[in-house]
């Protein structure tokens, strides 16, 4: 198998690919926000309901869905004045190169130069400069906010327009390899190259001049093979590591034969999926070389700490063994000592010589210190060094306190190791900690709106009616203005202030428990909450019996309406819900869901929740518990961290409320069938 170096980067065919891709599924929709990367930019691109994101860096560009919304993730506040709330009119590339312009309804155009240096500008209708991503200033231009927008100069052919002369000129000035030097004449990728040749089973090492004009046209239609959405988007995997080498647009014969592709509906896709991976491996090798680094200093700490110990414990003991048998012997220490302080006063120019001949029941003289005036005396074969002008009674104590203190150094050296032990420990938890993580990140892990239901608060009642109430006023009106039918129902609790409720009947009877489910919606998310009472009466209409007209010489505030005809009640309707996380699993992804739901019907749609009634707990603090609770379930459940937003749960806590219960539940509607009931 041959071996080749995963792809870091986009080339000019995947780029063309993703181009034709994204102008059917962007062009038209609105530029929702724009979020600054360390490296590039995330745009959130909304449609009536779904939210695309756009992420460009110096890797790559294209959709993603691994973009978790923080309050943290930064806003440009100069792109978000100019490009937010723009429509996009157009994507598309001026010329076969990695460059894609984003035209926008304000006449201005992001420009992504996904090449060396990368970069990002914005330019004006008149072409100026209005903003980049990085300040560049090169022989051939200059890019700066104010300046004419130059774009980057071309060092090759022009791919689909070029003269066949001025190619094969090309070709042959380039050098002896003509797979590289056909690549560098069209700015074209290698590997394309050398699928061209091996579709016209054409030799990469003997290419001839007659082979030029057939390659030529064989990248010629390699590209509208891909510029008319013919495409087979795949990721190619080493089978021996499981390591993906390369993305690309269509089936190359080059890595069939000796990869493993897995085949992807879309480019967009295959890009997003190799790339996060890609990136996801990079962020785990630079976090764990960094504390790997730190881990062997850490090492080299402790196996210093391990001999200070052993060095400080050694020679405590030495001192205390030397010191009883000082002791033990004290008597003929101190007789030669005696001796020895005589020959001293008398002889001090050959006292080491003299000193050596004295010996008193085997204890005698090996060497003598001038300085300290001390001797080094053979104890029994033990070496003891005692200055002959000191007491040896101070001697002895000094010994055995100097072995005392080298034990104290001992102990505290040994605490410093212990602490080092932990540190080491915790090093090494953390290394396991993000290779478990990347394992983790590696399954799919979704959050978000996926169905147009979702946008809003919503629940399946009892017998299978999908009921839909607003998050604010916008959303009140959007309900009743889109949403409501007029055999539908139409529910308020009967207070000003709180969330349109709709019972979606699709055409059918609706049961008075589905009614009566609804109603605890409606009161659940209105102002009784808040104000503490424990019930409240909510009406109920038809969708036919509300309006946004309002009388001849009023006005209807934003989020009301009129109701007209009779009106059903529903009287002391308990104010309770149920709050619930469920996980679903499509294929590799791990879908995760917050919802709420009356307590009669929260069990068939989470796995796991919470009850709740209006109390004294802060509602932000009840919030914090309810997901405290929820991550530690998807935690222990299914072995991935969840990024659950207190803002995903707090939009269903009415006010300060008490948690009353929680359960978990294996009778959850399969997500296929919700996804039915909301069609109806």
């Amino acid at each position: 198998m041959p071996s080749i170096r995963p792809k870091k980067s986009l080339n000019v065919l995947d780029i063309t690919a993703i181009v034709r891709e994204l102008k059917n599924m962007i062009v038209g929709r609105f530029i929702d926000k724009v979020y600054r990367e360390e490296n590039g930019l995330i745009l959130r691109v909304r449609g009536e309901v779904e939210k695309y994101y756009l992420i460009f860096t110096k890797h790559r560009a294209g959709l993603t869905k691994y973009v978790i919304e923080s309050e943290e993730r930064k806003r440009d506040p100069v792109l978000k004045n100019l490009v937010e709330r723009c429509r996009i009119e157009d994507i598309y590339m001026p010329r076969i190169d990695r460059i894609i312009h984003l035209r926008l309804s304000n006449n201005m155009e992001l420009i992504f130069e996904l090449i060396e240096p990368m970069n990002i500008i914005l330019k004006d209708s008149e072409g100026k400069v209005r903003w980049c991503l990085h300040k560049y200033e090169g022989k051939d231009r200059k890019i700066q906010i104010g300046l004419n927008y130059v774009p980057p100069p071309r060092n090759f052919l022009d791919l689909m327009n070029c003269s066949v002369e001025a190619y094969v000129s090309e070709v042959e000035r380039g050098g002896s390899d003509k797979v590289r030097a056909i690549s560098r004449a069209l700015g074209v990728p290698v590997d394309v190259v050398r699928e061209v040749c091996r579709r016209l089973n054409v030799s990469e090492s003997s290419i001839s001049k007659d082979d030029y004009v057939k390659i030529l046209n064989g990248i010629r239609e390699l590209f509208r093979e891909v510029t008319e959405g013919r495409l087979e988007p795949r990721i190619y995997v080493d089978k021996s590591t499981n390591m993906y080498v390369n993305v690309t647009p269509i089936r190359f014969l080059i890595y069939d034969e000796h990869f493993q592709s897995i085949p992807y509906n879309s480019f967009n896709e295959a890009v997003d999926e190799y790339f996060r991976r890609l990136e996801l491996q990079e962020q785990e090798r630079s976090q764990v070389s960094k504390l790997e680094a730190e881990l062997k200093k850490l090492e080299k700490s402790i196996l210093e700490a391990e001999s200070l110990v052993s060095h400080y414990l050694e020679k405590s003991e030495e001192l205390k063994r030397k010191a009883k048998l000082v002791l033990d012997n004290k008597h003929i220490v101190e007789e030669l000592l005696l001796r020895l302080r005589e020959l001293w006063q008398k002889c001090r120019e050959k006292f080491l010589e003299e000193a050596k001949r004295i010996e008193l029941d085997g204890v005698r003289v090996i060497n003598f210190i001038p300085q300290e005036k001390a001797v080094i005396l053979d104890l029994y074969g033990e070496t003891v060094k005692i200055p002959i002008t000191s007491s040896l009674r101070d001697v002895i104590e000094e010994m055995f306190d100097k072995a005392k203190e080298l034990k104290r150094k001992a102990e505290s050296a040994r605490k410093a190791l212990e602490e080092l032990y932990r540190k080491k420990e915790s090093i090494e938890k953390d290394i396991e900690k993000i290779s478990r993580e990347f394992k983790e990140s590696v399954v799919e892990v979704v959050y978000g709106v996926f169905e147009w239901f979702e946008k809003f608060r919503w629940f399946i009642t009892t017998g299978d009616k999908l009921v839909i109430a607003g998050k604010d006023a916008s959303q009140n009106e959007s309900i009743v203005r889109r949403y409501l039918r007029k055999n539908d129902l139409f529910l308020h609790a009967d207070i000003p202030g709180g969330a349109v409720v709709v019972l979606r009947t699709g055409g059918s009877d609706v049961s008075d428990e589905d009614i009566y489910q609804a109603a605890k919606y409606a009161a659940a998310h209105s102002k009784a909450w808040t104000i503490g009472t424990s019930s409240i009466d909510v009406f109920c209409v038809y969708g036919e019996q509300v309006s946004k007209e309002a009388p001849a010489g009023e006005y209807l505030a934003r989020g009301s309406f009129m109701i007209y005809g009779e009106r059903r009640w529903i009287r002391g309707v308990p104010l309770e819900l149920g709050i619930g996380v469920r996980v679903d699993k499509v294929d590799n992804k791990i879908i995760v869901r917050i919802l709420s739901a009356p307590p009669e019907a929260i069990h068939r749609l989470a796995e796991y929740y919470v009850i709740i009634k209006p109390g004294r707990v802060d509602r932000n603090k009840c919030t914090s518990m309810i997901r405290e609770k929820f991550m530690s379930y998807v935690k222990s459940r299914y072995n991935v961290t969840p990024k659950i937003k207190p803002e995903d749960i707090i939009v269903h806590v009415p006010g300060d409320s008490t948690i009353v219960g929680e359960n978990y539940s294996d009778t959850i509607l399969p997500w296929d069938k919700i996804k039915r009931i909301a069609q109806s």
